[in-house]
C-alpha cells in the first residue's frame, strides 16, 4: 500500500476512535475537573506505552536524534498535551460534545496558519476560503437565541476551545520533523512524559487538589475516564501521529477533522444532545471548510 494512502487511511480511522473517545470524556467531565483528568489520562498512557517499547524493542534514545528535535518534542508534549488538553476539557464540559466538535474544526485553519509561518508552506486562496468557512461555522453555532446555555458559558467554552486549537497547531509543527527520525511510539511516550512533568507543576500548585482527584475512586467516573483515554490517548493518538508520519501534515488534519461528524452523531445518540438545524447548517459549512484547507 502506498504510504500516503496508508497515512490518509490511518487520520480517518483516528477521527473514527476518537468521537468514542470525546463521548467517554465528556461523561468522565461531568464529574472530573479539566486538569485532574487530564493529570490521570496523561499517566495512564505513560505508563502503558513504556512496556510496549520495551516489548518492542524499541530503543529509549534514538541514535538519529538531535538534540533540537529531543527540545521540540518535550516543548510538543507541553504544549500539546498539558495545556491544549486541559484547555480541551474545559470547552468540553461547557458547551457539550456536538458544539465543542464544530468548535474542533479551528484545528484545521490553525494548523495551515502554523504551518505557514513555521514551515513556511503558503496557503491557497482556496485554503483561505476554508479557514472562513469554518470560521463562520463556529459564530453560527455560537448564535443560539433561547438556548439552554447561557450566552458567557458558550463564549467562554469557544474561547477555551480555540485557544486548545490554536497551541495543538504549534505543537503538532514542533513534533512534524522528529517522525522523520523516531519511532512513533517513542515520539508519543517522550510527549507524554514532558507533559506530565508540566501537569505534575500545574496541578501542585492546585489548592484543592485531593477534592479534584476524589471523583477518580468513583468507578463511574473511572470507568468513563479509562475508557477515553485507552480510545483517545492510546489507540486514536498511536494512529494520529502515524498518520503524520506518513503523509502531508495538512492532509492528515484534514482527514482527522471528520470526527466532528462522528462526534455529533454520537452526541446525539449517546448524550442526547439537540441537534438543531443550525447546528446541522455549522457542521456542514465547517467540514467543508476543511475540505478546502486539504492541499489538492
Amino acid at each position: 500500500m502506498q504510504l500516503d494512502l496508508l497515512g490518509k487511511l490511518l487520520a480517518l480511522l483516528s477521527a473514527v476512535i476518537w468521537a468514542g473517545a470525546v463521548i467517554f470524556f465528556k461523561l468522565a467531565g461531568d464529574s472530573i475537573r479539566p486538569l485532574a483528568l487530564n493529570v490521570y489520562k496523561t499517566a495512564l498512557t505513560a505508563a502503558i506505552l513504556l512496556p510496549l517499547l520495551l516489548l518492542t524493542g524499541t530503543p529509549l534514545v534514538p541514535p538519529a536524534l538531535p538534540h533540537s528535535q529531543w527540545l521540540a518534542l518535550i516543548a510538543s508534549g507541553i504544549l500539546g498535551i498539558a495545556v491544549a488538553d486541559t484547555l480541551f476539557f474545559a470547552c468540553l464540559n461547557r458547551i457539550g460534545a456536538g458544539m465543542t466538535a464544530i468548535v474542533d474544526c479551528l484545528y484545521s485553519p490553525f494548523v495551515m496558519t502554523a504551518t505557514w509561518l513555521f514551515l513556511y508552506e503558503k496557503p491557497s486562496p482556496q485554503q483561505l476560503g476554508g479557514g472562513a468557512l469554518v470560521i463562520a461555522a463556529v459564530l453560527l453555532a455560537a448564535y443560539k437565541s433561547g438556548g439552554a446555555l447561557p450566552p458567557k458559558r458558550i463564549l467562554s467554552g469557544i474561547l477555551y476551545g480555540a485557544a486548545s486549537m490554536a497551541v495543538m497547531a504549534v505543537s503538532i509543527v514542533l513534533m512534524r520533523p522528529a517522525l522523520d527520525h523516531a519511532p512513533v511510539f517513542w515520539v508519543i511516550e517522550l510527549r507524554m512524559l514532558a507533559a506530565l512533568a508540566a501537569l505534575a507543576v500545574m496541578f501542585a500548585l492546585q489548592k484543592n487538589r485531593r477534592r479534584q482527584l476524589a471523583p477518580l475512586w468513583r468507578k463511574g467516573s473511572r470507568f468513563y475516564a479509562f475508557w477515553g483515554t485507552i480510545l483517545g490517548n492510546l489507540i486514536a493518538m498511536t494512529l494520529w501521529v502515524a498518520a503524520f508520519k506518513f503523509t502531508s501534515v495538512n492532509s492528515a488534519a484534514v482527514l482527522n477533522q471528520t470526527s466532528t461528524v462522528f462526534v455529533v452523531i454520537l452526541a446525539t445518540v449517546f448524550l442526547k444532545e439537540i441537534f438543531t438545524r443550525r447546528r446541522l447548517a455549522a457542521t456542514i459549512l465547517a467540514i467543508a471548510g476543511s475540505l478546502l484547507i486539504l492541499p489538492g
